[in-house]
């Protein structure tokens, strides 16, 4: 789980420190760089998998060239001589204390409550690749710690459920030390009296990060860090994988583009849970199926309706598809970390947000375990909107609002809780939204005349299906 992130030097973010909770709402008008906030976290959590250029490449706004690094340094235009542009992110978190290495091996973390910095410069002029790394970091933090300073205020029985503490650990996991002219990166064991038996790594001339190297049980509470960053995810949700069908030997995880939806629903086996909360959308659905071929090794979705009739995922609107997708993840044991998703109102009738948002919500909890008797993991959402709808069906408590600001002849963008909610303790009246900036997006960014008649008036079950489902307008919606 992230619970906080201190973004400097990316993309449009100054000096940005955010608390999260298990569920937050980014808010805010088109175009102030809400997404910038998910390129952040997609990008720590690809350099805990893949060396640094690889993952810089990645990033939008990079256009996949090395020419486009410097559009992800927010101070790269003014980069001379010997003053790089630089990136620092930071970023808290609480790990799963069993971890699996890449042998397959079974290790106990010795902390929990952790804290990772990665500072990155870039430097068009290097020879070389011309991003590298000035400082990485991991530290543990206690129980004391998580008391004081997780905002949302998690129940004492719940901190002691998922945070071990440093105990008598003074060291760092990670850390970067000066060995004369030259930055130097090194790896601590778990066991505090191993402090002289570290690894040295030079800062600037890694690949990657130390903790993207860290495959081994050897290391279990950096390899908890690696694996906590490699969960965090960014849905983007596409018809077309949603649509298509699996090969039986295909992956049956469920893919950030949606992608190898039957073979995850088949592995879930929870069709009447999926089926159960499809039919909150789309009053009539009676199960959800997979129907394999055997004759082309392939597995398809299908939604059973009450009357009889089944219908492909081909057939389904994208909208439905998209509903569908969460409620798989949602019933999934294995769905565990973060997940970033992008308006996920987006397809679903203005009437059928309220289900939606309940739906996303649900993702925001604690997970059984695959066989239901091992430890629970967190299950976190992040999500962000430009729509009214979404932002009045909220708690005030879930929203951050985004917003630019003017500095030195740019616009920078900042976040405000809104007052009175655990996210608002310490700070100034300035940084946070009014109830009445508030209601005056939501009310000036809806139609007032319509919204209050299309919410009232009775609608008989086919006019729910057919407009969700196919995307096809009824002929009483339609008049």
């Amino acid at each position: 789980m992230l619970t906080r992130l201190h973004i400097t030097g990316f993309k449009n973010f100054q000096e940005v420190d955010l608390q999260f909770g298990l569920f937050t709402c980014i808010a805010g008008r088109n175009g102030v760089g809400k997404s910038n906030l998910f390129d952040a976290i997609t990008f720590l959590s690809d350099l805990a998998s893949m060396p640094l250029l690889p993952a810089a490449l990645k990033v939008r706004g990079s256009g996949n060239r090395v020419s486009g690094l410097g559009n992800l340094f927010s101070r790269a235009e003014s980069t001379t001589g010997d003053q790089p542009a630089r990136i620092r992110l930071v970023a808290e978190m609480i790990v799963s204390p069993s971890v699996t290495d890449d042998f397959d091996r079974q290790a106990e973390a010795t902390a929990t409550f952790l804290q990772y910095t990665l500072g990155l410069a870039y430097d068009p002029q290097r020879p070389g690749e011309p991003i590298y790394i000035e400082e990485e970091e991991l530290i543990a933090k206690s129980s004391g710690d998580a008391k004081r300073q997780l905002l949302f205020n998690p129940r004492t029985d719940w901190i002691k459920r998922h945070v071990r503490g440093r105990g008598n650990r003074t060291t760092a996991f990670i850390a970067t030390e000066t060995a004369g002219n030259e930055a130097v990166i090194k790896l601590f064991g778990d066991q505090p009296g191993r402090r002289g038996r570290a690894s040295i790594i030079p800062a600037s001339k890694s690949p990657q990060t130390v903790l993207a190297g860290i495959n081994a049980s050897s290391h279990p509470t950096a390899l908890a860090a690696r694996r906590e960053m490699q969960s965090w995810r960014f849905l983007q949700l596409e018809p077309s994988a949603l649509r298509s069908p699996d090969d039986f030997r295909d992956s049956a995880r469920f893919g950030p583009t949606g992608a190898h939806l039957p073979n995850a629903l088949m592995r879930i086996g929870r069709h009447a849970e999926v089926a159960n909360k499809l039919a909150e959308l789309i009053p009539g659905i009676v199960d959800v199926a997979v129907d394999s071929d055997e004759a082309r090794q392939q597995r398809t979705v299908h939604v059973c309706m009450n009357n009889g009739e089944r219908f492909a995922a081909s057939s389904l609107s994208d909208g439905t598809l998209r509903f569908l997708a969460l409620a798989v993840l949602a019933c999934d044991p294995l769905a565990h970390g973060l997940v970033c998703l992008e308006e996920p109102e987006n397809g679903i009738h203005p009437e059928r947000v309220p289900e939606i948002l309940k739906l996303v919500h649900s993702l925001a909890d604690e997970a059984a375990s695959e066989d239901e008797t091992g430890p629970t993991s967190l299950r976190q959402v992040i999500i962000n909107t430009h729509s009214p709808l979404v932002v009045s069906a909220l708690d005030d408590t879930d929203l951050l609002w985004a917003d630019t600001r003017r500095y030195k002849g740019r616009e920078w963008i900042h976040f405000k809780p809104l007052a009175d909610t655990w996210r608002s303790p310490g700070l100034l009246p300035t940084q946070l939204i009014s109830k009445g900036e508030l209601k005056a997006y939501l009310t000036g960014g809806v139609n007032s005349a319509a919204a209050p008649a299309a919410a009232s008036k009775p609608r008989k079950v086919l006019d729910h299906f057919t407009p969700d489902l196919f995307g096809v307008p009824s002929a009483s919606s339609a008049s």
